[in-house]
């Protein structure tokens, strides 16, 4: 019998057995740079306050729901108009508007409008692209928010 002996790099167990382990880490060098490389815009780096400061944000809704405060927005183009339906107290002179994208940080908008008739706010806007935003109008005069998810279709928001 010849006992004939294959060279080493001719086995295919030896392949195996360095492809196995050698695919993991090119994996996982790909998967760390693009960590590294991709930053992560969804994450806050000062989580634990926006936490800490949540039970107090909560005041501002419940004050709003206290006022019975109710509102109509309407956006066509670049154009905000914000009506007060009810409320309990006066107008006050400027609301704070802000949309903001669920995921997408660059779609983000925000306004501040003021007063122009009883009840009526108007002001200015970036162009919105149609879907889902979530609405915030803030009245620091007042300390109330109201806080909605809104759908914008065809750049025409007409109910809140």
């Amino acid at each position: 019998m010849t006992d004939t002996q294959k060279p080493w790099y001719k086995e295919p167990y030896v392949w195996m057995l360095i492809g196995f382990p050698l695919s993991s880490v090119i994996v996982g060098i790909f998967f760390i740079t693009t960590a590294v490389v991709n930053q992560d815009s969804l994450v806050r780096d000062n989580y634990y306050k926006d936490g800490l400061a949540y039970n107090s944000e909560l005041q501002w809704d419940k004050q709003a729901d206290a006022l019975d405060v109710r509102l109509n927005l309407l956006i066509e183009g670049n154009n905000l108009t914000l009506n007060i339906l009810n409320s309990r107290k006066n107008p006050p002179s400027t609301l704070k508007v802000s949309l903001g994208h669920p995921t997408i940080p660059e779609k983000d908008r925000a306004s501040h409008l003021q007063l122009k008739e009883a009840k009526r706010f108007i002001g200015f806007i970036d162009d919105i692209e149609d879907g889902r935003y979530y609405l915030l109008v803030e009245c620091p005069e007042q300390e109330w928010r109201v806080r909605k998810d809104i759908w914008v279709k065809n750049g025409v928001l007409t109910a809140i």
